[in-house]
């Protein structure tokens, strides 16, 4: 993404060959935009790259892939070529960020790890990553660029400008969360008139199968609407609006896990309470709702995580197995403390060999505490999936 002001200075642009890259290669992939819709006129070679939207980097596989058939076309845009369900977490290599553009990079991140989207979001290093993308800094650069995934991988690179240092640590991390939109399929909310965000400019190009209308978003884009506008604007707080939000679930929420009910009553499922994501909250019994916060999947490792974010466990407080200790979400740790054994109706807790998910005294009243006791066969321990 480039602010007005400064637009991509391009060694040769729309449609010129012999920049580095193979001429048959660039060649293929300009077509393929062609054909899939793209004007000639928002097409760049680059050093050898190709660019559509003056921001986003197209592969030859990516552009294959907009060659596919897809949904119906039609302010949230993506492409055709999205990242795959088997990725779970995203992993970026910031170590060329520091300073400002460390601490903005990490707030980019956060913005996306803390949505309850199919991955989660980590900067390197972090263990057990599908995929790396790299981040890297142009000194003589304002604004950013990135490119679109392919063979359901991210793309595997953006590069941020050092020129925005200029405008703080909100605008760049704007600019972050931009292209890391690009890397897993976003196009730019006004690409149909680049004007609304950047004063100037025209169609990028509806694309056919290449600008999917996401639904639940608006189809028409307003100055701040959205994080995934073609410009920034020197005010901006570097945070998803609500139809960007709306956008990530509809491409990215993972399927509904089930909720835990009690046997005490058909209608009290265990619930985070007030649906609070903070690390220490309380467990509780509830009326059912369906919401994220009585949502829990089993892991192969005995995890219970609940939907609210994607690495918050069930979780026994301060790994106590003293009979009337609280369950909470925590953080997830691999502990004995967040590994849970089916038996029967049951879930046993590792820290002892016969302590239990339990109901305080049976209680069916909402807002009852959920702790860890004997087992003992009672309805106040039995819980099923619904």
């Amino acid at each position: 993404m480039f602010s007005r002001s400064l637009v991509l200075a391009a060694g040769c642009i729309a449609l010129g060959f012999g920049c580095g890259e193979p001429a048959d290669e660039t060649q293929e992939i300009v077509g393929n935009l062609v054909s899939a819709g793209f004007p000639s006129n928002d097409i760049m070679v680059v050093d050898g790259k190709v660019y559509v939207g003056r921001d986003a980097e197209v592969s030859l596989d990516a552009s294959r892939e907009m060659l596919a058939a897809g949904a119906t076309p039609g302010e949230q845009y993506r492409t055709n070529n999205v990242v795959s369900p088997s990725l779970t977490k995203i992993c970026i290599n910031g170590s060329a960020f520091t300073g400002v553009f460390s601490t903005a990079l990490d707030l980019a991140i956060q913005n996306y790890d803390e949505l309850p989207l199919t991955f989660s979001m980590a900067r390197t290093p972090s263990t057990g990553c599908s995929f790396t993308i790299n981040a890297l800094i142009d000194p003589n650069m304002n604004g950013g660029v990135a490119g679109f995934p392919a063979n359901g991988n991210p793309f595997g690179q953006f590069t941020i400008g050092g020129l925005l240092s200029q405008y703080g640590v909100d605008v760049i991390e704007h600019v972050i969360t931009h292209e890391i939109g690009h890397t897993i399929g976003f196009r730019h909310s006004d690409y149909y008139n680049r004007a609304i965000s950047c004063g100037s400019g025209g169609n990028e190009g509806d694309a056919g199968v290449g600008a999917i209308h996401i639904p639940g978003t608006p189809t028409t884009a307003t100055v701040g609407a959205s994080i995934m506008n073609s410009c920034f604007r020197a005010v901006e707080s570097g945070e998803f609006t609500a139809s960007d939000r709306t956008a990530l679930a509809a491409m990215y929420t993972a399927a509904s896990a089930p909720a835990l009910v009690s046997a005490l009553d058909p209608n009290r499922c265990l619930d985070v309470t007030g649906g609070s994501s903070a690390q220490g909250t309380a467990t509780q019994l509830w009326e059912c709702n369906g919401t994220l916060a009585q949502q829990w999947t089993l892991t192969a490792q005995g995890e219970l995580r609940s939907s609210l974010a994607p690495n918050l466990c069930l979780d026994v407080f301060n790994g106590d197995p003293t009979p009337g200790t609280r369950v909470q979400i925590y953080g997830c740790n691999g502990t004995a403390a967040q590994r849970w054994t089916v038996v029967g109706a049951t879930l046993r807790s590792a820290l002892a060999p016969n302590l239990c998910l339990d109901v305080f005294n049976a209680s069916t009243a909402l807002g009852t505490k959920i702790q860890v006791w004997e087992c003992n066969s009672t309805n106040a321990q039995n819980w099923f999936t619904r």
